[in-house]
């Protein structure tokens, strides 16, 4: 693999006098970026249920989850030095199949962001009403607009913050390593309790966690040199998240069998409740709400940049591509992405809709990796500057492996959650046919 410098402008074509996304985060923005949405609030809640289907064997899941989603994000890594735009997985999807297949592809990954946002701020809300008694459903309201006036405020503002929030999330888990550590052993880590079906089961659970690739991918026209940084930044995310992930969960099955983990709302905090009281247990929780707002915020921030690479690509109207010259922000995605969270969180209760995301990122990752084998074949002469290796007959293996890791897992789903996102999916299908012209369906 190979990574050269590139400077090429943020979107080919656009006219100069146009307002465009300012390019102001460098190597360690976006890789702190990725790792902090990567993290982000699953792991203080995920834990627990993975245990429940994976057994003591729950690190394996993780790691099982991160090998077969390292095939893709290789693939991101090619194909965003190939095509450094917001856009991301629908423009690389137009180039190898055409409008119709990027607007579906882009639609799931706009419904990703339109239910998870709102979805952790509802977390957020459960967390900090615990302290406050305040009501989760208008905490979750407040911290979503504020999230979102951050992000109206620029990316620097924006990756800054995210940064902090990052450090402290991650001090929280190497906090639950370090006191944790001297129990490991305590139980054999190599027993799966639930057989292949748990381990898998727990691996597709916790493949929702990597979908963070994608939103690396987003900022490629707000990065500095993103035909090198991007690649890099993924490559940094995946590796950091994984060894953090498999140590945590070593960690909290040998303090806490994985049984009572299973039916856990806040496992971490009941790990160090078990070590050392309830006082360190509250301030595990406490970081949890650092982990839940830090995701809403990168939410925020990289669902409306699909949107606006959308719309540059003709794949929505023009309107959402406008920029606010100013900040160098999407503002009408950002405000369209947040209208959406805000109907949600106001709901109440999302846990229906909430469903379809691992559905949504399957999908997406089966796109991004068939992109990649088809342009090989078709655009063979394209430069690319981040080449994923090895390949066989041409077809690059580990992309060959993201691909088949998705649907493998897939496979494994909830069945009611597998219903929700083709239901999704087919209704993503059904507006290409009305919003993209028969002509540019190719």
């Amino acid at each position: 693999m190979r990574v050269v410098n590139d400077s090429s402008p943020p979107v080919a074509g656009q006219p100069p006098e146009r307002a465009h996304l300012h390019r102001t985060v460098g190597l360690f923005g976006a890789s702190v970026s990725g790792i902090a949405i990567v993290l982000g609030a699953g792991i203080y809640v995920l834990v627990g249920q993975a245990a429940g289907l994976s057994g003591n064997a729950v690190w394996a899941a993780f790691v099982v989850a991160a090998l077969l989603a390292a095939g893709t994000g290789l693939s991101y890594a090619e194909l965003s030095s190939m095509f450094p735009e917001a856009g991301a997985a629908a423009a690389y999807a137009k180039e190898a199949f055409g409008s119709r297949v990027a607007f579906v592809t882009g639609w799931m990954d706009v419904t990703v962001n339109a239910i998870a946002a709102p979805a952790v701020a509802l977390g957020f809300g459960s967390y900090l009403g615990t302290f406050t008694g305040l009501s989760p459903t208008l905490i979750a309201v407040v911290v979503l607009l504020v999230c979102a006036g951050i992000v109206l405020l620029g990316v620097g503002q924006t990756v800054g913050i995210a940064a902090v929030f990052a450090v402290i999330e991650v001090v929280g888990l190497l906090f639950v390593i370090v006191v944790g550590a001297p129990r490991l052993g305590d139980v054999d880590l190599l027993v799966v309790h639930n057989g292949m079906a748990g381990l898998l089961g727990g691996a597709a659970l916790v493949f929702f966690a990597y979908e963070g690739f994608e939103e690396i991918a987003t900022l490629s026209e707000e990065v500095k040199n993103p035909t090198r940084t991007i690649p890099i930044a993924l490559l940094v995310s995946v590796v950091v998240t994984t060894v953090i992930y498999a140590l945590v969960c070593a960690v909290v099955v040998s303090v806490v069998p994985w049984q009572e983990l299973a039916t856990s709302d806040a496992p971490l905090a009941d790990v160090v409740a078990r070590l050392l009281g309830d006082r360190f247990a509250r301030g595990i929780s406490f970081v949890a709400l650092f982990a839940t707002g830090n995701t809403v915020l990168l939410v925020l921030a990289t669902g409306p940049r699909a949107i606006y690479g959308m719309a540059n690509r003709g794949l929505l109207p023009a309107v959402f591509g406008r920029v606010w010259a100013a900040r160098g922000t999407p503002w009408v995605a950002i405000l369209a992405v947040t209208g959406v969270a805000l109907v949600f969180a106001v709901s109440g209760d999302i846990s229906f809709v909430a469903q379809v995301t691992n559905f949504a990122v399957f999908s997406l990752f089966v796109v991004v990796n068939g992109t990649v084998m088809r342009l090989r074949f078709t655009q063979p002469e394209r430069i690319r500057p981040f080449c994923v290796r090895p390949a066989f007959l041409g077809v690059p293996m580990p992309s060959l492996v993201g691909l088949v890791g998705a649907l493998v897992l897939s496979m494994y789903m909830d069945g009611h959650a597998l219903l929700v996102g083709v239901g999704a999916l087919a209704l993503g299908l059904v507006l290409s046919f009305v919003l993209v012209p028969s002509e540019d369906a190719r």
